[in-house]
């Protein structure tokens, strides 16, 4: 069996589509080390870092769900006792690749219903976010974004504002001097929607779900100033006023972020704000407190608002920009961040039955899956189970 021979034979199985004898040579295949070593080479051609539970990575239960597969019932008995043999002999790559393709292609229960124990009491249709805005203006007027069509312009003294076709907006001056500088927008988006925008100064943002930012049309010469609560990131223009560099400013609540020509995101969802830098350098200010402190590339500031405290630390900036490449990423957080950034991308209501401080997740899987199958990979874990009625879940041991 060839390389191309074993990913096509997974994606049938997840599928539902393998027949029981291709399912059989399947699974001989893979406890054989021509087996392993294929799918090690496969894994680091193909796939994505799968979930751990805390440190340990969830192999027994991805194994134990494929030998359990009914297709194969009557020939079960064999395999069973060779897997509790070798088990411990399968190689770790075999597991991450498994694990990688329930998170990337699912397994062949993607056209079948969800296993029994995810309680599903819903008519409802639970999607993955989409491009969804409102502009709002100062005089209590507003556009929502996903309802004009694309190329469109609209004018307002001075001002075009664009929306392109790929559904993103910019601005542009016909007339500076008929734009006030003291006019501001506001770009909201909901829990489960999404925007990106090109401000007046050229700089690119994206906006994640759930969040709300306040710019204004026409950007001061001595520093360009926005206000924003929610999650973005930004690519900042650099601008010149004369032979200075004129900042950049992001403020929320009681910090403030100078930006000095940079790539940087910003998450300000509860009580704790994180600022993560990818390129370039930040100056970090906060309310009440002396100094400043200065971020490179890597590094991440971390700010408690309730206590008000702050901290910088090194971190893997890939976990901060995972939602602008379409993916949840989690290195060791709470079951309750996690549901967290589900709640806001799905636009559902989370409630937890219990305790669950103790339960941790770390991986990465698409933001675009079917809400059930995102649900059923987390309890694949055991260590929580979901009931869905409406648009609220309820998270149990």
């Amino acid at each position: 069996m060839d390389k191309k021979e074993l990913y096509t034979l997974v994606k049938q199985y997840r599928e539902g589509t393998i027949d029981i004898n291709s399912l059989e040579r399947l699974r001989l295949f893979l406890q054989t080390e021509e087996g392993q070593r294929l799918l090690e080479e496969t894994w680091d051609d193909e796939f994505e870092p799968p979930f751990y539970i805390g440190d340990e990575l969830v192999q027994s239960r991805v194994f134990e769900k494929i030998s359990n597969d009914p297709r194969l019932e009557s020939t079960l008995l064999y395999h069973k006792s060779f897997f509790r043999r070798y088990w411990r002999q399968i190689s770790a790559a075999a597991v991450l690749f498994l694990i990688g393709v329930a998170s990337t292609l699912w397994w062949y229960g993607m056209e079948q219903k969800v296993e029994d124990r995810i309680s599903m009491e819903t008519s409802d249709v639970i999607v993955p976010a989409s491009n969804k805005a409102r502009i709002q203006f100062e005089d209590g007027s507003f556009i929502e974004l996903d309802q004009i069509t694309s190329d469109t312009i609209i004018a307002d003294r001075g001002l075009h504002i664009f929306k392109k076709a790929d559904g993103s907006i910019s601005y542009a001056y016909t007339d500076h001097a008929g734009v006030q500088k003291e006019k501001y927008n506001t770009i909201v988006t909901p829990r489960g929607g999404e925007y990106n925008l090109t401000l007046p100064d050229g700089s690119k943002v994206w906006l994640n779900a759930a969040t709300k930012m306040r710019y204004p049309l026409k950007f001061a010469k001595g520093g360009r100033m926005i206000e924003l609560e929610g999650e973005a990131y930004f690519e900042v223009a650099k601008q010149m006023n004369g032979d200075k560099f004129v900042p950049f400013y992001v403020c929320s609540g009681k910090q403030k972020i100078e930006v000095l020509g940079t790539q940087f995101n910003v998450n300000t969802y509860g009580l704790t704000y994180k600022t993560t830098l990818i390129e370039g350098k930040v100056a970090m200010h906060y309310e009440g407190t002396s100094g400043t402190r200065v971020l490179r590339p890597s590094e991440q500031a971390v700010y408690s608002t309730s206590t008000g405290t702050n901290t910088v630390q090194s971190v893997d900036p890939s976990y901060s920009m995972a939602w602008r490449s379409g993916k949840f990423a989690f290195d060791n957080v709470s079951i309750y961040e996690v549901m967290a950034e589900i709640a806001r991308w799905y636009d559902v209501e989370v409630d937890f039955e219990g305790d669950m401080s103790q339960v941790r997740y770390s991986g990465s899987i698409s933001r675009f899956e079917k809400f059930e199958q995102l649900l059923q990979l987390i309890e694949w874990t055991d260590l929580v189970t979901f009931k869905v009625q409406g648009r609220r879940i309820t998270v149990m041991k």
